[in-house]
């Protein structure tokens, strides 16, 4: 039988315990550690250069180590700084590590690039791989592919629009859905100015959301953004739609980059010029509705569609009211389908009470339901039948005309004890004799004589009302001062919430107490606070961890417009350029930036 010496237990225990703890401790952080490769561009000529970003990201490792590049002895690689990020989620914290490596080709051809690497705690971890094209100055001349992205030399676009639409013939009131696609290649100096297509001719209703994606085209990675438009021709014949503008500043990239390294840095401090793109018009060609099939109680609807009718009740008494609702729905122009006709209802008496219409997206088809409520008062007993209510339409996929109705609803009115225009019953006393042609109760008198009030009423004196209520108001208004003030001790978030105008205003005026200083960073610091904290006190967020992803996220969900939105991620932009960089570029200087502060400020307040 062996012995354990219980002392010896005792030490290794903790031991052990330790390094379970450290083991799981160095695995969970291992399982979060990712490496991301990507580049700006993934073709470029031989004279140019492309910018590689390598991202190391951890969940709770703040010293992470630098990835290894693989060779590329293709490309002359020069190292174009470094930063970390840490971001706070829901509590969670996680770093980032982003370094930036400019590659100058040497040779032309395609060529991969294998994944970066590092090793933490003996275990490898690696990124994805890419590949780039160098092109040689021929090829970028005469042997780029044409089309989409390129301008009329061959050269990539940094901003260009397309239209289209998803069928060039369709029938008065069909829907035509356009979609109008902007697509950034560089980063925006500037808010973007919207101009959308003259639709001169047709109804139009937009279908939300707007698209954000990504695009790869002729080798270059785009920002895209998609506005969908539903169009319904009220016309036949050649309709336009017009073109679609979109103005904005962009970086001047008209010097030609040397291959020089530091040439990256001026990029960075280079002026911006203003751009006008537009997409090509787009002509659609309109057809009438037939007019084989077509009948007289054509409703004018296009698309398909289905008609309901229900009443609140079956059973009721003569004279006593019953709703009737009528309901239209299905996918189409549903807001221009007239009021449909009622039946023949000769033995009620009918009053409309109310319409509604609610438009709804259905797999970016417009669609939606209209609904028509009726008071119906029966006159007579018995069993009363509502006929079908009829609907006809054009199905534009079948192009055919189609008939749809309701079905019959049947009514069981009932006498009642009394009612209204019904004979009264009259049972003589027995003993006593009326005279019918006498009234047995005086007659009412009409004429209200010559009253008049004699002296002043002191109840309803304004003086004395007002002395009653004050007290009242007072108890009240200091009531409703208690309950704000014990409040906003013990609710933060609402307290925040209140408080987040006024230290808005108080950054504000700090910012312009520094705006002229000679140090412009605390400056460019204040100005960022004065966004980050508002929307932080809005919604009880931690501004530290407020990024421009997260900030556009925030103003997204809570329907921000776009220009504001744009604006607002620009500030933070310049803000942070400024804080970090130690002064802006010429547009953004200290008087400029704080307006429009202001501005997307006061646009802010009224869209949350």
């Amino acid at each position: 039988m062996v012995k354990i010496n219980k002392n010896r237990m005792t030490c290794i225990l903790p031991v052990v315990l330790a390094l379970i703890l450290l083991t799981a401790g160095n695995a969970a952080a291992q399982d979060e550690i990712s490496i991301v490769l990507s580049l700006d561009r993934h073709r470029i000529g031989l004279d140019e250069q492309a910018i590689l970003t390598v991202k190391v990201s951890a969940g709770n490792q703040q010293n992470l180590p630098e990835a290894k590049l693989p060779p590329m002895p293709r490309f002359d690689i020069y190292s174009a700084g470094s930063s970390t990020s840490l971001q706070i989620i829901n509590g969670e914290t996680s770093y980032s590590t982003t370094t930036n490596y400019i590659l100058s080709p040497k040779k032309t051809g395609t060529y991969p690039i294998r994944s970066a690497w590092l090793v933490i705690s003996g275990t490898r971890f690696e990124s994805n791989q890419l590949s780039i094209t160098v092109l040689s100055p021929e090829e970028k001349t005469a042997g780029q592919e044409t089309g989409q992205g390129l301008d009329g030399e061959g050269k990539s676009r940094d901003l260009f629009m397309t239209a289209e639409i998803d069928k060039k013939s369709a029938y008065v009131d069909e829907q035509v859905t356009l979609s109008v696609k902007f697509f950034r290649g560089v980063q925006l100096m500037s808010s973007i100015d919207f101009t959308p297509p003259p639709t001169s001719g047709f109804w139009t209703s937009n279908i939300p959301p707007q698209k954000r994606y990504y695009e790869t085209i002729n080798g270059r990675d785009y920002n895209v953004y998609e506005i969908r438009t539903a169009l319904f021709p009220t016309q036949p014949g050649k309709l336009t739609i017009g073109e679609s503008q979109i103005t904005a500043k962009v970086p001047d990239r008209s010097r030609r980059r040397n291959r020089d390294p530091f040439s990256f840095f001026d990029d960075m401090f280079q002026s911006g010029k203003r751009v006008r793109v537009t997409s090509k018009p787009i002509s659609i060609d309109v057809k009438p509705l037939p007019t084989q099939g077509k009948t007289d109680d054509f409703s004018g609807g296009v698309g398909s569609y289905s008609i309901t009718a229900g009443v609140d009740k079956t059973e009721m008494e003569v004279n006593e009211a019953v709703t009737l609702t009528v309901k239209i729905s299905g996918k189409g122009n549903v807001k221009s389908i007239p009021e449909p006709t009622l039946p023949r209802l000769d033995d009620f008496r009918v009053e409309k009470s109310s319409s509604d219409f609610n438009q709804t997206n259905l797999d970016d088809d417009i669609g939606g339901s209209k609904t028509f409520e009726y008071v119906l008062i029966p006159r007579l007993p018995g069993q009363q039948t509502i006929k079908p209510l009829t609907l006809n339409y054009f199905d534009p996929v079948r192009k055919s005309y189609l008939t749809t109705q309701t079905e019959p609803i049947v009514l069981h009115v009932n006498q009642g004890e009394l009612t209204a225009g019904a004979e009264v019953p009259y049972n003589p006393v027995s003993g006593q004799t009326i005279n019918l042609k006498e009234t047995d109760i005086r007659f009412i008198k009409t004429d209200n004589g010559h009253l008049a009030p004699k002296g002043k009423i002191l109840l309803t004196s304004p003086v004395f009302m007002t002395v009653l209520a004050f007290p009242l108001v007072v108890l009240l208004g200091g009531m409703v001062d208690v309950r704000r003030r014990r409040r906003l001790k013990g609710d933060v978030a609402y307290a925040r919430l209140r408080r987040a105008n006024a230290m808005a205003k108080k950054r504000l005026q700090k910012a312009e107490s520094i705006m002229n200083d000679a140090d412009k960073r605390p400056f460019y610091t204040e100005v960022s606070n004065v966004i980050l904290e508002y929307i932080a006190d809005k919604y009880n967020l931690s501004a530290a961890g407020l990024t421009s992803d997260r900030v556009e996220e925030i103003l997204g969900q809570h329907e921000v417009n776009d220009g504001t939105r744009q604006e607002i991620l620009e500030i933070i932009e310049l803000a942070d350029f400024g804080r970090f960089a130690g002064s802006a570029q010429p547009e953004s200087d200290g008087q400029q930036l704080y307006n429009r502060v202001r501005k997307a400020m006061v646009d802010l307040e009224g869209a949350l």
